[in-house]
């Protein structure tokens, strides 16, 4: 069973006027309808307005469908009876991690989650320890949140999340704020919860080159789903991602140019190994695409 599913999902925001009343209907979502496998990685992209953050925040709860239906893991998420453990099993993490900052050290930030879930005192630290093991920030236990790093107060952020111990996390554009260093520490650290926790991870993001390693991939635009499937069968259509305001990965577009110019390049080339590889052969006269798949390319 999908750990997420949503059916005809559909949400509207309401605009009103200087006395209260409705004046206008925005639809930011319009019949979504997708499932997300338990123990996957999966991203979400979009442009700006593309109805991708309306969308984290329904698998959450924080928003309930106008339309349609979001269960999270058999879950309905209008349900009331349900929100505790909606919100038990879905953990959220936002764009800026000082939003979710509350205590003086590391320690307690991430045991502030377990404890308001009503987990005895012995358990919470053993999560605490454990969520800090996950996260690799053990020798920051005793620091003040606020003389982190950008990158550390995110994973910081994640290890609160993963104490009070949900079957899946959802990012929403959680390396927006942060430099390109910071951004490889969050999304390894993703990847490595995913890896060996088998926490079912929903990333939504602009950065594409956090996408190539991921399971599955949903595309949106203006509120509907318009793509979807692995990065390499998204990426291999880059006149489509271009008609939707988005970019590619570098050696995407890189490949990409280079067929228009007449090279005979695969479709879906995304690391620079596989360029290379691609390259190589044509000038040694051999198939591109056999060059490719030596070099772990098209194997996902």
């Amino acid at each position: 069973m999908p750990i997420v599913s949503a059916q005809s999902l559909s949400f509207s925001y309401e605009l009103r006027d200087e006395e209260g009343n409705v004046s206008e209907h925005i639809d930011a979502l319009k019949n979504v309808n997708l499932d997300i496998l338990e123990g996957s990685f999966v991203t979400v992209l979009g442009a700006n307005g593309s109805g991708k953050s309306t969308f984290a925040k329904q698998l959450n709860a924080l928003l309930v469908p106008t339309g349609g239906t979001v269960f999270v893991d058999g879950m309905n998420t209008a349900d009331e009876s349900h929100l505790l453990d909606v919100r038990k099993t879905a953990g959220m993490v936002f764009q800026n991690p000082d939003n979710q900052m509350i205590a003086s050290n590391v320690e307690e930030e991430i045991g502030f989650g377990p404890e308001n879930l009503g987990v005895p005192p012995e358990d919470i630290w053993k999560r605490v320890n454990a969520a800090l093991d996950a996260v690799g920030m053990n020798a920051y236990r005793k620091a003040s949140p606020n003389r982190l790093s950008g990158g550390q107060k995110q994973r910081i952020a994640i290890a609160g999340i993963v104490a009070m111990e949900p079957k899946c996390i959802v990012l929403d554009e959680p390396t927006a704020m942060l430099d390109p260093g910071g951004r490889r520490e969050v999304i390894r650290t993703l990847h490595a919860l995913n890896k060996t926790r088998k926490v079912t991870i929903i990333l939504i993001t602009h950065y594409m080159e956090e996408v190539v390693d991921a399971d599955y991939c949903f595309v949106m635009h203006q509120g509907e789903l318009v793509m979807h499937g692995t990065p390499r069968e998204i990426f291999s259509d880059v006149k489509t991602m271009r008609e939707l305001s988005l970019d590619v990965p570098q050696v995407t577009e890189v490949a990409y140019e280079l067929q228009q110019a007449g090279v005979p390049l695969p479709d879906g080339i995304l690391t620079g190994a596989e360029l290379t590889a691609a390259l190589t052969a044509i000038r040694d006269g051999k198939d591109p695409a056999a060059a490719v798949r030596e070099a772990g390319g098209f194997n996902d």
